[in-house]
Order: C-alpha cells, then sequence, then structure tokens
C-alpha cells in the first residue's frame, strides 16, 4: 500500500511540474514565440485571467536553471546547429521597481512571488513592447516590460520584496 501512495504521489508531482512548468506546451524561447505570448497576454480582457498567463510564464521561464552561465541562454538546435536560440524574459515593473527573475533566483522565491500575483495584490497590467519598449529599456526590454500597479501600500510592500 505504502509503495501504491509514493507511486501516486509521484505521478501527481510530475503531472503537477508538466502542468505548471509549460507555457503554451513548450518554453518561450525566441522573440517571435515572445511576440505571439505578448498578443495573448494582451488579447485577455479580464486582469485575473490576464495574470494567470502572466503567472504560468514566469514559471515556465525560471525551470531554465544554468547556474554558471549569465541570464541569457544560448541554446543551440540539434537539427539545425547554426540556429541560435535565446532566452526571451519579459521586464516585470511593480510600481516603478524592476523585479527580478534570473538564473540565480531560488525556485522558492519564484513560487512565492507567483502566489502573490493575485487580483488580491495586483489592481492593474499594462503592457509595453515593441521598439518602444526597446528604446525605453534598451536590452532588457527587448522581450516586452510588463507593469504591475497594486490595490494597496500592503501589496505593494509584499511585492516590493521581490525588487532588485
Amino acid at each position: 500500500m505504502l509503495f501504491g501512495q509514493m507511486k501516486l504521489q509521484t505521478i501527481l508531482l510530475l503531472f503537477g511540474l508538466l502542468i505548471l512548468g509549460q507555457v503554451n506546451g513548450q518554453l518561450i524561447l525566441t522573440e517571435e514565440e515572445n511576440l505571439c505570448w505578448i498578443e495573448k497576454l494582451k488579447s485577455e480582457k479580464e486582469l485575473e485571467k490576464q495574470l494567470i498567463v502572466l503567472r504560468a510564464r514566469i514559471l515556465a521561464d525560471t525551470n531554465v536553471y544554468v547556474k554558471p552561465i549569465g541570464d541569457r541562454v544560448i541554446l543551440k538546435t540539434e537539427e539545425n546547429k547554426n540556429i541560435e536560440i535565446g532566452l526571451c524574459r519579459p521586464l516585470l515593473i511593480v510600481e516603478g521597481y524592476y523585479i527580478s527573475m534570473t538564473n540565480n533566483t531560488e525556485q522558492i522565491t519564484i513560487e512565492n512571488l507567483v502566489k502573490e500575483l493575485t487580483t488580491d495584490n495586483i489592481k492593474q497590467l499594462e503592457i509595453l513592447d515593441g521598439e518602444k519598449a526597446k528604446s525605453l529599456f534598451g536590452q532588457n526590454g527587448w522581450c516586452g516590460v510588463i507593469f504591475l500597479k497594486t490595490t494597496n501600500k500592503k501589496a505593494k510592500k509584499i511585492l516590493l520584496r521581490y525588487k532588485v
């Protein structure tokens, strides 16, 4: 009986990782995939749905962990070794403060941040992309910028624990 419970728990854990660690079934690596993701985020009209899309993206982005390398990971595909694919993460800004999510960020920190991204704490989400994001934020804005406005001072204080 104990072995059966452990097997079930393992299956549930793997299933949970599969669902939480993916955005539309894959990690977003290229600028084109990122543009599609931004369009999906923009198309969601309800804040709760936008936050669901954002939380899933944050979890998927941070499932790639390569500690000795910098934050922009370069991967080469086996099919075409000449194509380079780089990890593309949007910039997250809460009330004017940059929220850092890099390869060196501990998973528990990311999970705690994701838990706080709810309508109880966030009242507005704005998206800046394309040339405006690139011109205002340079290399950091290449994959878009997500601005979050908090519901109150307590929510702001909670979320700013994750600022750079």
